[in-house]
């Protein structure tokens, strides 16, 4: 029933809170699920010194890549970071020894013991994460995010008309995010393959892994669908957080419902700075006299 790996890519820039993961890890991991951290290979020997080698299966970006031989390597190269890291995330399976893995970034932390039960199923079935997302949608509205709504409204409906479905546009996130070989196979097999292209193409044209990994699973039936909830609690806003804490919503509260949290890396919070926060309080002093 183990049969899933966790996995971060990560690189020199968020090493100080891929020590925090790790950490997390370490601390909470109560079904010894295998931790693999992939890198650029020029940072490879930084992050072990900083994170140790206790737990920790070491690969590089490059290893990930060159595992699919139709991925131009020059091309990659010359992606820039937030694309090219989505690519090695879709393509750790390759390498995975698991059929399973949860994709972890390195701004998530988890918050208390953790089991692979909460993963997979007592059949052997991954949960998939699968939502309507109405919560993050009220969000942006109420915090006039019009914006970044109708930014990803647009995203949920070109990925509906790419594989052809109807019905309710989902969200397949917020990370970390559990996916399946399988899916990606036959995502490879059914639309790569017959288009000569490879998921690099893919995210250059439609650019969310999570979204063509979510549609493919519900296109092919690659796998039972076992919908879940988000595994963690995503602070993707700084007005998110503060909010919570307002509410005394800290972490041991989080944690009946979450296995970890993620502090967006934009934001995080020992980090602060003290004009951020006189901004937020003077907005929402302007939202409550309008």
């Amino acid at each position: 029933m183990n049969n899933v790996s966790l996995f971060c890519k990560s690189y020199h820039g968020d090493i100080e809170r891929a020590i925090s993961l790790a950490n997390s890890v370490r601390e909470y991991n109560r079904s010894n699920l295998p931790l693999f951290f992939s890198v650029p290979q020029k940072d490879i020997a930084l992050f072990k010194n900083q994170l140790g080698n206790e737990g920790i299966s070491w690969l590089s970006d490059e290893e990930i890549i060159s595992a699919n031989s139709k991925i131009q390597f020059t091309e990659y190269q010359s992606l820039p970071g937030h694309i090219s890291q989505q690519i090695v995330k879709s393509e750790f399976w390759r390498l995975n020894p698991q059929s399973n893995y949860l994709c972890i970034d390195s701004d998530c932390r988890f918050i208390r013991n953790f089991h692979s039960s909460e993963l997979i199923s007592v059949d052997g079935i991954p949960y998939t994460l699968i939502h309507e997302g109405k919560n993050y949608s009220q969000f942006c509205l109420t915090h006039r995010l019009q914006d970044t709504h109708a930014n990803f409204s647009k995203i949920q409906a070109q990925f509906r008309d790419f594989f052809g479905r109807s019905g309710p546009a989902y969200n397949f996130g917020p990370f970390p995010v559990l996916w399946n070989a399988q899916v990606w196979r036959d995502l490879e097999h059914n639309i790569f393959a017959p288009q000569n292209i490879t998921i690099l193409d893919a995210i250059l044209l439609l650019p969310s892994e999570a979204f063509w990994y979510g549609e493919a699973l519900l296109k092919y039936k690659s796998i039972p669908l076992l919908p879940r909830e988000p595994f963690f609690k995503a602070y993707l806003y700084f007005e998110e957080y503060e909010q919570d804490r307002r509410a005394g919503n800290d972490e041991s509260i989080l944690a009946v419902d979450y296995m970890g949290v993620v502090y967006q890396s934009n934001w995080y919070p020992k980090r602060l700075q003290p004009l951020k926060r006189i901004a937020y309080k003077f907005k929402s002093a302007l939202r409550n006299i309008r």
